[in-house]
C-alpha cells in the first residue's frame, strides 16, 4: 500500500494572502518612519541644546574677561593714562593681576568682523617698558570669543549713553560710569539653520 507523504493543505492553512503581506509592509514602514522621526527629533533637540550652550559659553567668556579688568580701569591726565572707547573696540589701562604690586597692562578689546571674533591684545607696563600710549593697532591679539555675529559697546556718563568715549581730550578726564556690552554669538548650522542669541551686560566702573 502506498503512503502519500504530501498531505493536502486545507483552506485554513494556505498561508498569507497578498493583502495581508501589504498590510504588514505598511505597518512596518509606519514603524520605521516613526522611529526615524523620533530619532531625528532627538538629534535636533540635542543640536539645539548644544548650540544654546555654545552661544552662552562664548558670551560668558567675553563678559567675564571684560568685567574682570574694566572695573579697575584707570585714567590720569598727569601720567598720561587714557581711556578710549568706540562702538566696536575699547582700549584702557588696568592692573594686570590682583594685589598692590601688580604691573599695569594696556588692554585692547575689539571686534574682528572678518573672522567673527572678539579679540584681546594685552601689553604689560613695567619698569623696563613704562610707555602708557596705546599702540596704533592691536598687536599680538588673541581670540576672546569666537563665532560672534555682533559686538557693540556704549558708554554712560550718568545722564546719557554714548557710542564713544575718550579721556585724552577731556579737561578733567573721567571714566564712564557704566559700559554696556552687547554680544551675539551663533552656533554651527543645524538642518540649515543656526542658533544665535543676543546677550547684554552692564559693567559698572567704580568712581572715587
Amino acid at each position: 500500500m502506498k503512503v502519500n507523504i504530501f498531505q493536502e493543505v486545507s483552506e485554513g492553512d494556505r498561508g498569507a494572502t497578498l493583502l495581508e503581506v501589504i498590510i504588514a509592509l505598511v505597518i512596518f514602514c509606519i514603524a520605521v518612519f516613526s522611529a526615524i522621526t523620533i530619532f531625528k527629533g532627538s538629534l535636533l533637540r540635542f543640536g539645539k541644546q548644544t548650540g544654546e550652550k555654545k552661544v552662552y559659553s562664548e558670551a560668558v567668556k567675553v563678559f567675564d574677561y571684560m568685567e574682570r579688568y574694566l572695573v579697575s580701569a584707570m585714567c590720569s591726565k598727569e601720567s598720561g593714562i587714557a581711556f578710549e572707547g568706540e562702538s566696536e573696540y575699547i582700549r584702557f589701562i588696568s592692573p594686570f593681576s590682583e594685589g598692590p604690586e601688580s604691573d599695569l597692562a594696556k588692554f585692547g578689546i575689539y571686534f574682528d568682523r572678518e573672522n567673527n571674533a572678539v579679540k584681546v591684545s594685552v601689553i604689560r607696563i613695567d619698569r623696563r617698558s613704562s610707555d602708557v600710549d596705546f599702540p596704533a593697532g592691536f598687536p599680538g591679539a588673541q581670540v576672546l570669543g569666537e563665532d560672534i555675529e555682533m559686538f557693540h559697546l556704549s558708554y554712560y556718563d550718568g545722564n546719557n549713553w554714548y557710542e564713544q568715549w575718550e579721556t585724552k581730550y577731556m579737561e578733567e578726564p573721567e571714566l564712564p560710569r557704566l559700559i554696556k556690552v552687547e554680544v551675539r554669538p551663533f552656533s554651527q548650522r543645524i538642518e540649515g539653520k543656526r542658533y544665535e542669541k543676543t546677550f547684554e551686560k552692564v559693567i559698572r566702573i567704580p568712581t572715587e
